[in-house]
């Protein structure tokens, strides 16, 4: 951040390479220790296995799998898998990001404080599909399906959930108020999401555990704390010169749609990592919806406010959540 502040002020230009480079390194050197999903994903470098016993199983996204393999062919230590994949992840958020924030300084900060990039420390196969679902958004907002579609097609190829942002194209499109959408999707998620769940579970074992009933709180305290982020914004919409922003409308459309979607499925009192992991997809649109509120209401001290605010956030997630703190270095890279 600090970087990006001094290019912007120094030579008036959105750092982008240099920060790239600290965000891919830092994902890059991590131990299996980091993200409570890591060890998993690691399994087949730490146990050497040879790549031409490599099995395809049926229950894992294609893509993903592809890639592994690939990876095992260059080499055993895991370091490999994490620089491939933190390219992918932070290279295609960080051009969307560059290319179409109103404040790429800020877009930056939400983008790490609020787990978009933290994300797929843990969850690397959906983290990857969010990085190339987030490429879509742009299209979600022109109106381009067939683009729109594409993207989460190959995004499903690396973790199923991108498929259900698919639905969400024509609910964000459709000419019906805020309001009226919010209630649709509210009591179809209620009605539906059961039916679904038990669906994907057993269509899929890795999935069986979504269906228990979860007693952990962590997850319906995040979800309060976006629907909070959700009635500020719905309050302020309309008081601030943004109603007839084309991106702020599509973009916080598509976050509160889905953000009562799942509100729905939490009803069900399911284990939160599960469907509730949905969630993420959305909070990506707060990467652009924030700056563009904050440009309106043009308040240094809300702002402050704001910032103050993302940081607590953030350290209290990664205290909380996933196994992301301590942070320990690969071996390989120790040096003292």
């Amino acid at each position: 951040m600090f970087w990006i502040f001094l290019e912007k002020k120094s030579l008036n230009r959105n750092a982008f390479w240099v920060p790239s480079f600290a965000l891919i390194v830092f994902a890059t050197i991590r131990n299996s220790t980091v993200g409570t999903d890591t060890g998993l994903y690691v399994k087949n470098f730490v146990n050497k296995l040879d790549p031409d016993y490599y099995e395809f199983h049926e229950g894992m996204e294609s893509g993903y799998l592809l890639l592994e393999y690939i990876i095992l062919n260059i080499s055993h230590n895991y370091f490999w898998l994490f620089f491939i994949t933190s390219i992918i992840v932070v290279f295609l958020q960080m051009v969307v990001i560059k290319k179409y924030s109103i404040n790429y300084i800020l877009s930056i900060f939400i983008f790490i404080t609020l787990g978009g990039y933290t994300f797929f420390l843990n969850g690397l196969r959906q983290g990857i599909a969010m990085a190339i679902f987030f490429v879509s958004l742009p299209f979600l907002i022109n109106k381009n399906f067939l683009k729109y579609f594409l993207i989460c097609i190959f995004a499903s190829f690396f973790h199923i959930s991108a498929l259900f942002m698919i639905p969400f194209y024509f609910i964000v499109n459709l000419k019906w108020k805020i309001e009226w959408k919010i209630i649709f999707i509210f009591l179809s998620s209620l009605l539906l999401s059961k039916s679904m769940i038990n669906l994907l579970a057993d269509s899929n074992e890795k999935y069986a555990g979504y269906t228990e009933v979860s007693d952990s709180s962590g997850g319906f305290l995040i979800l309060l704390f976006y629907f909070v982020v959700f009635l500020l914004i719905y309050l302020i919409k309309n008081k601030i010169n943004i109603k007839d922003n084309k991106e702020f409308n599509a973009l916080f459309q598509f976050y509160s749609c889905g953000l009562f979607f799942i509100l729905g499925i939490s009803f069900l009192q399911t284990n939160p990592s599960g469907p509730q992991r949905l969630l993420s997809y959305f909070i990506l649109a707060l990467i652009f919806i924030i700056p563009i509120v904050l440009k309106n209401l043009n308040n240094k001290l809300i702002n402050l406010f704001v910032i103050i605010f993302l940081i607590v956030y953030f350290m209290l997630r990664l205290d909380r959540f996933a196994n992301y703190v301590p942070y320990i270095i690969n071996p390989y890279f120790e040096i003292f």
